[in-house]
């Protein structure tokens, strides 16, 4: 517990730093509080507000978890779980767990297999993977979390527990993506806690391919893109999507926002084992490096990518994207740990985008939009699929319609889709 203890002292008051400015912030007092002309976009016809878009600064309470596993000296098969608990109004509360490791190990395999293969998950039964690793996991903190009312977590896990799908977990009622809104950490340390100048519109840069020469095509990437930021001067397809001009534009300090609709590889062995492909020949995460210099200190406010190709349950490539955004600078990432359905995929971050377009703070977007899915908020209808704010994509192929045809109600199609860094 020396570390988790210490790390609080250092986070406590720079989380109550940023709850204390965003509470008073006059730039969340209502759902479309980006000013337009600092950000030089063209009109937008307004979007539907439905009540989960509707941001309550006084219900907002964030926290910080940190989760520390620590294996026993000359058992490996034995070790212990630290549990820290760094609310704003409250003391620090910290819970020890032992964990079974074996146990442990077998629980991911099958839980990841679950998802992987869309099995059916009864909530109600005690045994199901996603149950039990909740009770080790979230818990022994549940309690405290309802008690003191959080609604935001900033989780800092080790990288042994950074592969799950925490969203994925359930109390055998809800999942917890459902119950709370979050965002993964590397670090606390170096996670940035003030909050942002603004929310709602923000200038976006979205560049994307949906050909390429020896993998499957993403052909509902034009219509994400299209999607995400109607009549942008900022959007970039195929061959107008190259290595300079992502990084000459998203140089741009005027860019707050970066989505790349396109197929990524974050593989064990380091940036030069990582890259994003364009319209022409793929980007290195060595090269996405020189972004953070040629932004000088103005970060990106967020970084999204879709069609993340990873290993399921392989920790080094599943989040391989946070080290890409933390290359760039960004403030906040978010991508996919497992390659899903491009159907799906667009859906999800078209209305991810709405939410955020809204006013939303991230990781509550990111919420909504979980929620949204695995609610059968979005669904299909006819040709097209509908969310809450409204059409998200149209015009789907029957192959296309085919593969979405019995819902999206299941975490496979949601709970891979992952926030690093700063939740808000």
């Amino acid at each position: 517990m020396r570390t988790s203890l210490g790390l609080a002292g250092l986070v406590y008051p720079l989380l109550a730093f940023f709850y204390l400015a965003l509470a008073r912030s006059p730039a969340v007092a209502g759902p479309l509080e980006a000013n337009p002309s600092r950000t030089n976009l063209p009109p937008m016809a307004a979007l539907p507000t439905p009540p989960s878009a509707v941001f309550r600064p006084a219900a907002y309470t964030p926290a910080g978890l940190r989760l520390t596993f620590t294996p026993l000296r000359g058992d490996r098969t034995k070790g212990f779980l630290d549990l820290v608990l760094i609310p704003m109004q409250a003391d620090v509360i910290g819970k020890r767990v032992d964990v079974d490791t074996t146990k442990l190990r077998g629980l991911l395999s099958k839980f990841y297999s679950q998802l992987a293969t869309q099995e059916v998950l009864n909530l109600a039964d005690p045994q199901l993977p996603a149950r039990q690793l909740y009770e080790i996991l979230i818990s022994p903190i549940a309690a405290d979390l309802q008690r003191l009312g959080i609604t935001t977590l900033l989780i800092s896990t080790d990288t042994t527990l950074q592969a799950i799908p925490f969203a994925a977990l359930t109390d055998g009622q809800r999942y917890f993506g459902e119950q709370y809104a979050f965002s993964l950490t590397p670090s606390l340390r170096l996670t940035p806690l003030q909050p942002p100048e603004s929310r709602g519109r923000l200038r976006t840069l979205v560049a994307g391919a949906s050909k390429f020469a020896e993998m499957v095509p993403l052909p509902l990437v034009p219509q994400e893109l299209n999607q995400l930021r109607p009549g942008n001067p900022d959007l970039y397809l195929n061959s107008a999507f190259t290595p300079t001009l992502l990084l000459n534009a998203a140089a741009d300090p005027d860019i707050k926002r970066v989505h790349l609709a396109t197929h990524a590889e974050f593989l064990p062995g380091g940036p030069s084992q990582s890259k994003i492909h364009t319209g022409g020949r793929p980007i290195t995460l060595a090269e996405f490096a020189t972004l953070r210099q040629r932004r000088l200190g103005n970060p990106l406010d967020l970084f999204t990518i879709s069609a993340c190709r990873t290993a399921l349950g392989d920790t080094q490539s599943e989040l391989g994207f946070a080290g890409l955004a933390l290359q760039a600078g960004a403030r906040t990432a978010v991508g996919t740990l497992w390659y899903l359905d491009d159907v799906a995929t667009s859906a999800f971050f078209v209305q991810f985008y709405r939410y955020l377009d809204l006013g939303l703070p991230k990781a509550e977007a990111l919420q909504a939009t979980r929620l949204a899915f695995a609610t059968g908020t979005v669904h299909l209808q006819g040709d097209r699929v509908v969310g809450e704010t409204g059409e998200l994509l149209s015009g789907l192929t029957v192959d296309q319609r085919a593969r979405i045809l019995k819902g999206m109600k299941h975490p496979y199609y949601w709970a891979g889709i992952t926030m690093l860094g700063s939740a808000w």
